[in-house]
């Protein structure tokens, strides 16, 4: 395979063989969107995918983007891509550390001196975001 953009041309038996898809993987993340289903959530092909691009863990299976160690690793190359994470493992303190978002000394009920700020993918200054939101901004 020349390149892992090449997979997009790739007949399905390719896109199901777990060697050619490895290689194109290797080369270009983003190549998991053209592999079969069964390689989507195949760990092995998916590990190597987003640690070569953080960002492929959009097109991996369900499962594996329920999978901690899996999204560890695609957060650690690219801390936005913690929003592919499905049932709830965006907001698990590993996943969160990993992608540069916690941190356990900010993070204690007894210390009222602690800076804290909220981030919301939904932050707007639009007259029907929240109050807090428009205050703060």
């Amino acid at each position: 395979m020349r390149g892992g953009i090449t997979l997009c041309y790739a007949s399905d038996e390719e896109r199901n063989d777990k060697a050619i898809v490895m290689a194109a993987v290797r080369q270009y993340g983003y190549a998991l969107q053209y592999a079969s289903d069964a390689l989507r959530n195949d760990k092995a092909v998916v590990m190597t995918a987003v640690q070569k691009n953080g960002y492929a863990l959009e097109y991996a299976s369900n499962d594996l983007r329920s999978n901690k160690e899996v999204i560890v690793e695609a957060v650690k190359q690219a801390p936005t891509a913690l929003k592919y994470a499905l049932n709830g493992m965006n907001q698990d303190p590993d996943c969160l550390k990993a992608a540069g978002l916690f941190d356990e000394k900010y993070d204690t009920l007894t210390s009222n001196n602690a800076p804290r700020i909220v981030l919301s993918t939904k932050f707007s200054l639009d007259e029907k975001s929240s109050p807090y939101a428009t205050k703060v901004a």
